[in-house]
């Protein structure tokens, strides 16, 4: 089968990583796929191979003229048998074209609760999925698929649960050798958080909470929009020799980052599903997370939900850990038998599922893969 993926920008985001991990296992299953970008934000994936921006900067007004177009020629020179977009803008205008171009299968993947999305995307995503124009549309979690409770039917009777699935983590470097990489003391009480570096991952809640405990450092893995606000922040602050930044880095070196670590940190103010906090919960770390709906579908009962009103409570929560370690160590463990259901070869299952009866109607709501 022909497959192309379609996602808004290349960047090493965490939609991103799931589209190309399903690209991959795609491929290696003996189809024929392709990943493309709508535009390239960030290189995190050029010059791999199959996967391609249609545009190579942020657009302005008349390059999105240009990705529509390139896109239509891509659809019509590739011909695809499946469109499979991720994230609000590639869904609505990747699936729109691919409906006027007559492509078989077209499945829309929501990596956010929709309430979160701009409300032009919004409203065009429900008018689209109403009208048909998807075949399919994918939650990648249950805390997703109940945003979409009022949604109209028809809709809804197109919608199914595919859980994100994440790769056993590479085996990390030695943390002494980590640590002393990043200038990071090889005693220090280590949190670290791993993520675009943006409002809604909140890593500006992290940088408060260290002037209260001065053993505490934190490593900030990612990049993003509020860099330069952190940056600074931390200087204001007086931390800025706690608080050490990576940038991007590869996925190889994010694991050998969240296992020199004391704790995994995961303050987002919301999520669909935390592949980071999975991947960090695959590598033993006991983790703390903002108290969220997609943070209690995936760890309650394994780590600590914490809501990020209550700073003091975050730092009792961190001191529990640090002077428990054999709490820590069970739950770390117990967190790890949990994430191990969520594999890449699960998620590519159920896309395959959906993928098959291409010309046969579509399955019924309630069905969860």
């Amino acid at each position: 089968m022909k497959i192309l993926e379609i996602v808004t920008q290349m960047e090493a985001g965490g939609a991103q990583r799931i589209a190309y991990l399903l690209h991959a296992e795609l491929k290696r299953r003996g189809h024929e796929s392709q990943l493309c970008f709508l535009y390239e934000k960030r290189p995190a994936y050029a010059k791999t191979p199959d996967v391609f921006p249609l545009l190579d900067s942020s657009p302005s007004f008349v390059g999105y003229g240009r990705i529509i177009l390139n896109l239509m020629r891509l659809i019509y020179r590739e011909k695809p048998d499946a469109v499979i977009t991720h994230t609000h803008y590639a869904n609505v205008l990747g699936q729109a074209i691919a409906w006027l171009m007559n492509v078989s299968s077209r499945i829309a993947v929501h990596h956010n609760p929709v309430d979160t999305y701009p409300r032009a995307a919004l409203r065009a995503d429900r008018l689209l999925g109403a009208a048909g124009v998807y075949t399919g549309c994918v939650a990648v979690s249950e805390t997703v698929a109940a945003s979409m409770n009022k949604y109209p039917d028809s809709y809804r009777d197109r919608l199914h649960v595919v859980y994100n699935g994440t790769p056993l983590p590479p085996l990390p470097a030695y943390r002494d050798l980590v640590r002393s990489g990043w200038n990071i003391p090889e005693n220090a009480l280590l949190l670290v958080n791993v993520g675009r570096l943006s409002k809604q991952k909140n890593q500006e809640f992290l940088l408060r909470l260290l002037p209260s405990n001065l053993a505490l450092h934190l490593l900030l893995v990612g990049d993003g929009e509020h860099g330069a606000h952190l940056r600074a922040l931390a200087k204001e602050s007086g931390i800025a020799e706690r608080v050490h930044f990576t940038g991007e880095v590869s996925h190889e070196q994010v694991s050998s980052l969240v296992a020199a670590a004391d704790i995994f940190v995961f303050p987002s103010l919301y999520e669909a599903v935390g592949m980071v906090m999975l991947e960090a919960m695959l590598l033993g770390v006991p983790v703390i997370s903002s108290d969220i709906p997609s943070s209690r579908e995936f760890l309650s009962g394994t780590g600590l939900l914490v809501d990020t009103a209550t700073p003091e409570k975050w730092l009792e929560a961190i001191d529990s850990l640090i002077r428990c370690p054999e709490y820590a160590s069970k739950m770390a463990e117990q967190a790890k038998t949990r994430a191990q259901r969520f594999t890449v070869q699960r998620m590519a299952d159920g896309y395959e599922e959906l993928l098959a009866p291409i010309t046969n109607s579509v399955l019924p709501a309630e069905r969860r893969i």
